[in-house]
C-alpha cells in the first residue's frame, strides 16, 4: 500500500517527480512534512529513484542525519566539501555561502545533499545558509539541496529554492483517490459498498492515509462497527483520540451523501413509472405547500395519498417505497444506519 501512495496516487506521486524535476534544473527542494508524513521510509526511497534517474552521470546524491551534524551548516559544508579553502576570510555567516558559490574547486557542484531528521531550529539554520549560497550563485550552476522540515516551516519560496508543501499540494481527493483503490483491493462487495467504505476512511483519517489504509484492511468488519474498530485501530498506532460524537458526526455525514441520492433516484424512477396515477391523485397539500405536479411529490405525500386511496402501487413498490421513506427519516433524524440495512440499499441499486 505504501507503494500505491507514492508511486500511483496522483498527488502524491507528482508531489516527489515535480521536486526531482526541480533539483534536476538546479535549484533546491525544501519539503514541508507533516509528522506523521505517511510511510516515509517509501517516500525517500520513491524519491531516491527519481534522482537516481535525473543525475545519472551528473550528480551524486547524499544523506546528511541534521542529528549528527554539530557544527553550523555553513560550517560542516565547508569542512566536507571544500577540500580548497585557499583565500578564504570568514566576515561572518554569509563569507561560507559566497566562497562556496565562486570556488570552482568546491565538491558541492556534483552534488545534490539531502538534510533529514532536522527539528525547527536546524531547518531554519540550513535554510538560511541554502537561501545564501544560491543568493551567491545568481543563477549559476552549483550544488542543490534537500531539506525535510516540518509541516509549521515558515519560510517561503526564494532565488534557487521551492517548498513543497505536503498540505498544500496533497489534497483529500488524493487520499479518497487511494481509499478507494485499496478498498477495491480488501473488499469483495459491491461497488457502493466499496464507495462507502472509502468514503468513510477519508472522512474520518482527516488526510492519515497510513491509518486509513489499516481501517481498510478491515473492510467489512470495519464497516459493521465503525467507531470501535475506527479508536481500536487508531489506538494501536498511536494516532491521537477522537470524542465519539465527532467519529459519529462523520458517519452520519458520510451516510446522508451517499444515501439520499439513492432515495432521490428511487422517488424519481417511482414517479416515472406510475406518472399518470399519480398526476391523477394531485394535487395533494403536503402541510407545506401545494402539490400540484407529480415531480414534486415527496415519499411521504405518496404514502399519504396511498391511505386516502386516492393512489396505488404494486406491492414490491410500494413495499420500497415505506422502505426508502424509513430509511430517510432516520436520517433526517440524524440515525446511524446499522450496515445490514445499508447493505440492503447498496444491493439493490448495484443491480439498477
Amino acid at each position: 500500500m505504501d507503494k500505491i501512495w507514492w508511486k500511483k496516487t496522483d498527488g502524491a506521486s507528482r508531489f516527489l517527480s515535480e521536486a526531482a524535476e526541480v533539483l534536476s534544473g538546479g535549484r533546491s527542494v525544501v519539503f514541508s512534512l507533516p509528522e506523521r508524513v505517511p510511510w516515509r521510509d517509501t517516500m525517500r526511497e520513491v524519491l531516491w529513484g527519481l534522482l537516481n534517474e535525473k543525475f545519472s552521470g551528473v550528480r551524486e546524491t547524499e544523506i546528511l542525519d541534521a542529528q549528527e551534524i554539530f557544527k553550523a551548516p555553513q560550517k560542516f559544508i565547508m569542512n566536507n566539501f571544500c577540500p580548497d579553502k585557499e583565500g578564504f576570510r570568514p566576515y561572518g555567516a554569509e563569507a561560507y555561502a559566497e566562497f562556496l558559490a565562486n570556488s570552482p574547486n568546491t565538491l558541492l557542484i556534483e552534488r545534490c545533499l539531502w538534510i533529514q531528521n532536522a527539528d525547527a531550529a536546524q531547518a531554519a539554520e540550513w535554510f538560511d545558509f541554502i537561501a545564501d549560497y544560491h543568493r551567491f550563485l545568481d543563477g549559476r550552476g552549483g550544488g542543490v539541496f534537500i531539506l525535510e522540515a516540518t509541516d509549521d516551516f515558515a519560510a517561503q519560496n526564494c532565488a534557487g529554492i521551492e517548498i513543497f508543501s505536503y498540505a498544500d499540494r496533497i489534497s483529500e481527493y488524493d487520499c479518497f483517490a487511494f481509499n478507494i483503490l485499496t478498498a477495491a483491493e480488501f473488499c469483495k462487495a459491491n461497488n457502493l459498498t466499496k464507495q462507502y467504505l472509502a468514503e468513510l476512511v477519508t472522512r474520518l483519517i482527516d488526510g492519515n492515509v497510513e491509518l486509513g489504509a489499516a481501517c481498510l484492511q478491515h473492510s467489512i468488519e470495519f464497516l459493521k462497527n465503525p467507531r470501535e474498530m475506527f479508536k481500536t485501530i487508531a489506538a494501536e498506532l498511536d494516532f491521537p483520540p477522537r470524542a465519539d460524537e465527532d467519529i459519529d458526526f462523520d458517519i452520519r455525514l458520510t451516510q446522508l451523501k451517499l444515501i439520499f441520492p439513492l432515495v432521490e433516484t428511487f422517488r424519481r424512477q417511482l414517479i416515472k413509472k406510475y406518472y399518470q396515477a399519480v398526476a391523477a391523485a394531485l394535487p395533494c397539500n403536503s402541510g407545506y405547500f401545494e402539490v400540484e405536479k407529480p415531480e414534486q411529490a415527496e415519499l411521504g405525500t405518496l404514502r399519504f395519498l396511498v391511505s386516502e386511496r386516492r393512489l396505488w402501487f404494486d406491492k414490491p413498490d410500494w413495499d420500497e417505497l415505506l422502505s426508502y421513506r424509513e430509511i430517510r427519516n432516520k436520517l433526517a433524524h440524524l440515525e446511524i444506519l446499522p450496515f445490514d440495512e445499508l447493505q440492503i440499499i447498496f444491493e439493490k441499486n448495484s443491480r439498477r
